[in-house]
């Protein structure tokens, strides 16, 4: 945003704003500064002339010789334009003057001298193009500089606002940052309109949804006087990087510039009836706007219409049908506050963006809108004497956002690190239009109107407090007191670093993805469908729609990743992420949970001369997950427990369960999803709850003693019911097996015609040893009976003959 030096004067009571000074003050108080561009130094021995009189050249029919009073003498000028009469005042080049590249000298032409050159507006660089020279108001006055007058011996500050802070998007809101930290006075214009609200019924306006159009304000000018706009506002504009184009659409510019509100000015008497009504567009309903594109809408969009057709597209640009022209004689007026979430996605969509599309998208101060109108009014009186003191109509759904916080002076001091007193954490807050009052220890705070969207918490007014305080003059201290130690990683750090370290050395690469996704991508993962990850946050300010909500579950970004790797056809593909989700709590914080994402696709074993490829499957990420289990718990008691996720292929979807807790999900993402986003291959995915992984880790490993004395290997096969588990089976062989059972393995399973239907054989491997003798086989004889009796009576199994 461009805002210049003698603007924001406007509203200080001081002279004495050094353009270096400023910009220093402003980015140590948080507006960074980009650019800092002295414009007056452009203008150098251009002043104001005024016509004497004027004659053909002899020699060229097209131009003329004219005698132009400098204040210091007349000097005789030859020109092509033919826009003058005698008396104008006109821009004067003197010699030495430099326009563009050239560089203005007394020269002849066609056998006259010309001693100077009358500029015109585009040679000023004050516009694109321009019919001839410019004709500047009686007022100027003749002799003296031209910039001062024209009000372009100015300093233009480029400044960075951060999406917090709309009430920056404006003169008048860095006029009052620079206030609150230089202490001079701020000179904020009051308009009496309150006698002028609805007093009348001569215009009409109905608002549908007050979600998506929260205040509609207006004014209905009538007669407005046919005034080109003066060369100051013109140039102010230019300055600040809007196009002048008439008075009415010039003030309307202005006044966002100044205070922040957009206004759209619609010719009153192209509009079908007096009533506006702010509604969703219908379905495939059309309007064409200003610049000239017919455009189609769906039910998303907001438009202004009247009682036949949309006139405008709500907050991002005015209907063809109904501008101001050249013919317009009666103006209807808008100053209106819509959704930031809706203005955004219709200039996005339309590809549209504007300044004030760029405002609402921020969230702006409803409370401007009756504010601009006043502002409006009084630049149109003063420019024009336009006199009339128009109906002021105002649909306003209880608009005042109030919001009240505590400040404690003792919390200042801990953050800070430096004690500031009451009285002037006081005063720093009324600089910025913040009331307070002193209660003992601690400050009651009214956050007023204009700050509603970032003054949230108590650390946002510690916040305040700093900058303006300066952090310059907040007294460094070192944090750590007594003697040095070296820092080290908490147990759950070391964790991460180690389970990270085990998925690198299993062949997986791990990825980094943003916390935010876009809705669609939310929907495509079909994360909506699941109770536990419906619960998500829209991002307040989002850069576009691709994030525009936190994540749920790493599930999207990954697809993501899978989609991009595809796309540049690498197929094959292992990655994780470690990352946090976020959840909706209902409290003033959401809930994070780390997660792991782990993530297969492709082959998993290329082909070579010893092997055979081979495609990665759900073994592949169960095997992963056990092996995480093994290596990192005490007592590793994993099962996987079969559960129907909408994300998840329905016959390979299960949760992870490890000691009885439920730990994550596996499963193979469902064919809709691999189609919907035109995959083409299988991808199988897990997402483990770290945080619960981390509760149940043990610090470090306890290791034993190799037993010197031999093992006994028993194989025992057994027949069960088809739909009996693996696992089910194992924790039963080992709550039989003893202390001397070491190991327990599955090497077969096998349903044929040798198995009566219905079931099916499973051959296990047991292991026993002592640690302190050899075994003799009638005690591994004795537990084996004991095992098969467990799994006859738990499984109604039969040993295989």
């Amino acid at each position: 945003m461009k805002v210049t030096l003698n603007w924001i004067k406007e509203f200080l009571n001081t002279d004495k704003l050094d353009p270096s000074g400023v910009a220093e003050m402003l980015t140590m108080s948080g507006t960074e500064v980009e650019k800092v561009e002295s414009v007056g130094k452009g203008y150098e021995k251009i002043i104001v002339g005024r016509i004497e009189s004027f004659t053909r050249h002899p020699n060229a029919d097209k131009l003329s010789l004219c005698k132009v009073d400098s204040g210091n003498g007349m000097l005789e000028i030859v020109c092509g334009a033919t826009n003058f009469k005698q008396g104008d005042r006109v821009a004067l080049a003197l010699e030495g003057a430099r326009i563009g590249e050239i560089k203005i000298k007394r020269s002849k032409i066609r056998g006259h001298y010309s001693e100077g050159m009358m500029c015109s507006e585009a040679e000023l660089g004050l516009s694109a193009e321009s019919a001839g020279i410019m004709i500047l108001d009686e007022d100027f006055i003749i002799g003296e500089d031209f910039a001062p007058q024209a009000g372009l011996d100015d300093v233009v500050f480029d400044l960075e606002i951060t999406p917090n802070r709309p009430d920056c998007l404006s003169i008048i809101g860095i006029a009052r940052e620079i206030s609150a930290v230089t202490g001079f006075d701020l000179n904020i214009p009051s308009f009496d309109l309150k006698s002028r609200i609805n007093r009348d019924d001569k215009l009409e306006i109905d608002i549908e949804d007050y979600s998506k159009c929260s205040r509609y304000s207006a004014m209905m000018f009538k007669d407005v006087p046919d005034n080109e706009s003066p060369i100051w506002l013109k140039n102010r504009l230019v300055l600040c990087g809007v196009r002048p184009i008439d008075l009415m659409v010039d003030l309307t510019n202005y006044v966002m510039l100044e205070t922040g509100q957009p206004l759209h000015a619609f010719d009153g008497d192209l509009l079908y009836s007096k009533k506006i009504i702010v509604r969703n567009a219908i379905k495939n309903e059309e309007i064409r706007t200003i610049d000239d594109v017919l455009r189609k809408l769906d039910q998303e969009d907001l438009v202004i219409a009247d009682e036949k057709k949309a006139v405008a597209l709500a907050g991002v640009m005015g209907g063809k049908e109904t501008e101001v022209n050249d013919n317009t004689k009666n103006i209807l007026l808008e100053s209106a506050n819509f959704s930031g979430p809706i203005i955004m996605k219709t200039s996005q969509k339309t590809g549209l963006r504007s300044e004030a599309s760029n405002r609402f998208e921020k969230k702006i101060d409803a409370e401007l809108t009756v504010f601009a109108l006043g502002r409006f009014e009084q630049l149109l009186k003063d420019i024009t004497g336009y006199g009339l003191k128009v109906p002021v109509y105002d649909n306003n759904n209880g608009t005042l956002r109030q919001r009240k916080l505590k400040l404690r002076t003792g919390k200042a001091a801990q953050v800070l690190g430096q004690e500031i007193d009451s009285e002037t954490i006081k005063k720093i807050l009324g600089s910025l239009g913040i009331k307070s009052s002193i209660d003992n220890d601690q400050l009651q705070v009214e956050v007023p109107s204009f700050r509603f969207e970032d003054l949230i918490r108590e650390i946002d007014l510690v916040e305040e407090v700093a900058r303006i305080y300066g952090y310059n003059n907040i007294k460094s201290r070192p944090t750590i007191i007594g003697s040095g130690s070296r820092g080290k990683y908490s147990q759950a750090q070391s964790n991460i670093r180690r389970i990270r370290n085990m998925l690198a050395n299993a062949g997986l690469d791990e990825v980094i993805n943003y916390s935010f996704i876009g809705m669609d991508d939310y929907r495509s993962a079909r994360l909506d469908r699941e109770d536990s990850f419906n619960k998500y946050i829209n991002i307040a300010n989002p850069i576009n729609e691709d994030f525009s909500m936190m994540r749920t579950s790493l599930l999207p970004s990954l697809l993501g990743t899978v989609k991009n790797n595809i796309s540049r056809n690498i197929n094959d593909i292992s990655v994780f992420e470690i990352a946090k989700t976020f959840h909706d709590s209902g409290r003033e914080l959401p809930d994070e949970t780390l997660r792991l994402g782990i993530l297969l696709s492709g082959k998993i074993q290329a082909k070579e001369w010893l092997r055979k490829e081979r495609n990665s499957d759900f073994y592949d990420m169960k095997g992963i997950i056990e092996n995480l289990v093994c290596k990192f718990y005490i007592s590793p008691e994993m099962d996987i427990d079969e559960k129907e996720y909408s994300f998840f292929h329905p016959r390979m979807s299960a949760d992870i369960i490890v000691g009885g807790m439920k730990t994550g999900i596996i499963g193979r993402v469902h064919p809709g999803i691999i189609e919907d986003l035109e995959l083409g291959q299988d991808i199988f995915y897990a997402e483990i709850d770290m945080d619960e992984v981390n509760k149940n880790i043990e610090g470090f490993k306890r290791y034993s003693k190799i037993s010197s004395y031999p093992s006994i290997n028993i194989d025992l096969a057994i027949v069960v019911e088809k739909d009996i588990k693996n696992m089910d089976i194992i924790r039963s062989i080992k709550s039989n097996g003893s202390d001397l059972l070491k190991e327990v393995s599955l090497f077969d399973i096998y349903e044929g015609e040798q198995i009566e239907k219905g079931k099916k054989s499973m051959a296990y491997s047991l292991s026993f040893r002592a640690e302190d003798r050899t075994l003799k086989d009638k005690e591994v004889e004795i537990i084996i009976n004991r095992v098969v009796k467990g799994l006859e009576k738990g499984f109604n199994a039969s040993l295989r003959s």
